[in-house]
């Protein structure tokens, strides 16, 4: 039974709670290290939506332009039809 005594001595409790409070010390700048990943890892997905956001209008930018260049080459009139015309093959003039 004195064996248990001394287990429990007022030395080992005083360890004991040093080790505690070492350990809880521990866990706080833990805690403050992953609320700085955090935090940097919020600013870093903010600016790639910013940079997805500039980029999709940028893209539907170039997508109108290029609709609206289709519809003016659309509005053109063929100049191969009348190059066929003028170099039609001598053979094709003769069928019926």
């Amino acid at each position: 039974m004195e064996e248990v005594l001394q287990l429990w001595s007022p030395a080992i409790q005083g360890g004991f709670a040093v080790f505690a409070l070492a350990l809880l010390g521990v866990n706080v700048w833990l805690i403050k290290q992953l609320l700085r990943v955090l935090a940097d890892t919020n600013r870093v997905i903010a600016g790639n939506t910013r940079a997805i956001e500039s980029v999709a209008g940028v893209s539907h930018d170039s997508k109108q332009l290029i609709e609206q260049l289709r519809n003016e080459l659309l509005k053109r009139p063929c100049l191969m039809e009348a190059s066929n015309k003028r170099h039609q093959d001598p053979m094709d003039a003769k069928t019926p």
